[in-house]
């Protein structure tokens, strides 16, 4: 099964995902299901919309889309409530994006919202690769005060910090690398080398990714049919089943 552990869906500021288009390319590409986001404004202001709809589209293409929540820290308690409801009703996994929800990835304002994470043993996307909000080590220092919680690396630090994905991930053995915006005989391949196959997620980060280019080159990548395996689905589908 492949699963695409990353896509955003909806008319953004800078892109526009119909998911009526989306499931037609995914059974183009062979991508049996994805894990939706919000998008820009609904990560940053309009919380409970953006996992409404979310929610909404899993239901309504059932068995192809699986729903990331969000909350701003921000918010505070209300934040943990939301987080706590979209959870209740379905979601499968939270997202979070510092530059866009104005935090710092190394700061306590977010502990709440993975608490909440820990409590259902969901895995958390985080955006990397901005300065100064965003950086992989900050990710590894947040997934290290929490070894219970899974963290996906989003885009391992691309653009300007991709020499700092594997140091991150030799640091915290619950991060995992995604395959977004990489070559198989690079980036992947390092992590490969490095923290395993089983530490590698296949995410094309479409629109701003190209599904059809990503999923090629994570199809590309030299590996044992189990390992690959593992990579284009069978670890994100793990770390989902730990769900409580």
């Amino acid at each position: 099964m492949i699963i695409d552990a990353h896509v955003t869906v909806g008319e953004g500021r800078y892109s526009n995902t119909d998911p009526a288009r989306l499931v037609e390319l995914m059974d183009r590409c062979g991508i049996d299901q994805a894990l939706i986001s919000p998008v820009e404004r609904e990560m940053a202001v309009y919380n409970r919309e953006g996992n409404d709809r979310m929610l909404a589209l899993t239901r309504q293409y059932p068995g192809r889309f699986l729903a990331y929540a969000t909350a701003n820290p921000w918010y505070g308690t209300a934040a943990v409530t939301e987080l706590e409801r979209a959870l209740g009703e379905g979601a499968a996994a939270l997202k979070f994006h510092p530059p866009l929800q104005g935090f710092i990835i190394a700061e306590s304002l977010i502990r709440p919202l993975i608490e909440v994470a820990a409590r259902h043993r969901v895995p958390v996307y985080v955006h990397t690769g901005t300065p100064v909000s965003a950086l992989p080590l900050q990710l590894a220092e947040l997934a290290l005060a929490y070894p219970e919680v899974s963290f996906i690396m989003g885009k391992n630090g691309k653009t300007d910090f991709w020499l700092d994905a594997i140091p991150a991930l030799q640091t915290a053995p619950n991060l995992y690398g995604d395959t977004a915006h990489d070559f198989p005989e690079r980036g992947m391949k390092r992590v490969v080398d490095t923290v395993g196959p089983e530490r590698l997620i296949f995410s094309s980060n479409h629109p701003i990714g190209r599904m059809p280019l990503e999923i090629e080159k994570a199809r590309a990548l030299e590996l044992p049919d189990k390992d690959k395996a593992a990579v284009l689905g069978g670890n994100i589908r793990k770390l989902l089943s730990a769900r409580r």
